[in-house]
């Protein structure tokens, strides 16, 4: 039935229309997020092979025979770049080497697990997976991420959620836990993030985002 959906440019439509979320309390739209159940790891890749490796759009996380496919929204990628944009000024200040990895692609077959995060990021040094996942989740539901990123050994999975940063740190016991503060990242203040980020201007959430870091080196805290 979904597959002729699919095909089926006006059924298509309709249904597409049918199952757009309802827009944000501030009246930003959503992410879209389908569910598909019972996909083998090979139809998984058959159908990632299909819509193109530089496609901008679905994003596919897969987790055990379930494929999340996500479309963005506008609100979605404003918050991504400007989390992304104050992340490279934390970075640049503060000294910490990082190998950007953005959207790339992480799959392992044995774990049967596959995602595209929001962005990402190796600390430190160059690794096979990254360290730090950014997740936007404007609304919920959907496959696991932290499932699906705990089977790649990810350090911290951070994600933007009612307006605020969640952050889990994966313990020594192999399980994640939230935390007020970043481990990967200590001296990041997370508050002044946060107000950062509710700032619609681009020029002053960034002018903003500095001087609360150059304000935090002058007080040496």
């Amino acid at each position: 039935m979904v597959a002729s959906l699919l095909t089926n440019q006006d059924e298509s439509r309709a249904f597409a229309h049918l199952l757009r979320p309802d827009p944000l309390p501030d009246g930003t739209e959503p992410e879209e997020r389908l569910i598909l159940c019972g996909v083998s790891w090979k139809r998984y890749l058959a159908l990632d092979k299909a819509m193109g490796d530089d496609r901008p759009g679905p994003r596919f996380y897969y987790l055990d025979g379930e494929l999340e496919i996500m479309t963005t929204s506008h609100e979605h990628e404003r918050i991504k770049k400007w989390i992304g944009d104050f992340l490279a000024d934390y970075f640049l200040q503060a000294g910490v080497e990082i190998m950007p990895r953005g959207q790339a692609t992480m799959r392992q077959a044995l774990k049967q697990a596959g995602a595209e995060p929001d962005e990402s990021w190796c600390i430190g040094q160059e690794n096979e997976f990254p360290d730090l996942v950014l997740e936007i989740a404007l609304t919920s539901g959907g496959v696991s991420k932290l499932e699906i990123y705990r089977r790649f050994n990810v350090s911290e999975v951070w994600f933007w959620r009612g307006n605020k940063l969640e952050i889990f740190a994966l313990g020594n016991n192999g399980r994640y836990k939230q935390s007020l503060r970043s481990q990967l990242l200590p001296d990041l203040d997370v508050a002044l993030l946060e107000r950062c980020v509710a700032i619609r201007s681009w020029q002053e959430a960034r002018q903003m985002f500095r001087a609360g870091l150059n304000a935090i080196k002058r007080t040496g805290g």
